[in-house]
This record gives structure tokens, sequence and C-alpha cells, in this order.
């Protein structure tokens, strides 16, 4: 029965959303290493959370991890979202959601690790919708301390200058 199961996922098509997530955190990822000459930049770092005991999963991957910086790391999440398309009930959940996400990377550097940690999450582009970029920068930033970057506004080559 395994078998069948693996057919059936291989010849299911992704949806389209999520691949133009994954060709966006590809463009977004290969920017950063493209830039970062010293191997510190890593794509898709794995992460642990054995000993986390508020994270219910055992691991998970880090879109973007740049080292030790001396006494902190970076880590960056890159969500393909396009805010103009989500429902406005829907914002503050999908906030949320990548703020957590976030958080439970942060949680391992700074209680097992014991080191400093920036972050960011990284968007497309900002929305159009009046007022709907400063709801999403005001959120992020005033109730979580999570800086939004909009990937239109960054030029590629000043990204880890």
């Amino acid at each position: 029965m395994d078998g069948q199961k693996a057919l059936i996922r291989l010849s299911m098509s992704e949806p389209k959303q999520l691949k133009r997530g994954k060709k966006f955190q590809k463009i977004v990822q290969n920017d950063f290493e493209q830039y970062s000459k010293d191997g510190k930049v890593t794509s898709e770092a794995f992460i642990s959370f054995i000993g986390l005991e508020k994270v219910r999963k055992n691991s998970g991957r880090m879109d973007i991890f740049i080292k030790e910086l001396g006494d902190f790391v970076t880590i960056v999440e890159i969500k393909a979202t396009d805010w103009d398309k989500i429902k406005k009930k829907n914002i503050k959940r999908n906030l949320y959601r990548h703020q957590k996400q976030l958080f439970n990377y942060i949680d391992k550097y700074i209680e097992v690790d014991r080191l400093d940690v920036c972050l960011g999450i990284i968007y497309p582009k900002p929305p159009i919708k009046k007022g709907l970029r400063n709801l999403i920068e005001k959120h992020l930033d005033e109730k979580y301390g999570v800086p939004t970057y909009w990937y239109s506004e960054i030029k590629s080559d000043e990204i880890l200058r």
C-alpha cells in the first residue's frame, strides 16, 4: 500500500501557490548565497528542537541562517505571501503563523546555545491595498518584534553588504 501512496503523490502536481513559494524562496536564497563569500550563510539549515519542550516537533529547517557573528546568529524566514490576495480576516492569523515559525527557531539559540538572535521575514513585495503595508509592518514589529522586509525593495547586490 505504501508504494501506491508514493506513486499517487508523485503523479499529483504541486499546488500553484506552493510552486510559487518555492521559486521565490530559491531566488532569495541564491541572492544571499551569491553575496556571501565567507560561508556563513546557509540555506535550508537544519535545526533540532530536542530539549525544547514547547516545540512539538523534533526538527525543522530555516530558510536563511547566518552563522555566529560574534555572540549572535541571524535567522530569516522567506514567505511568498501576496498580501493583496489575503482576506482581511486572515491577515493577523497569517502573521501569527509566520512569526511563530521564527520563534520556534529563536528559542533554540537563546535557550540552548545562549546566543542572541537577529531575525526577519522577507516578503516578495509590499501590498498595494491602502494601509495594508503599515498594518503588516506595525503588527509584526509591535506585537512580535519581527522586522519586515520587501524583496522588491532590496537591491540584490546590497543584501549582505
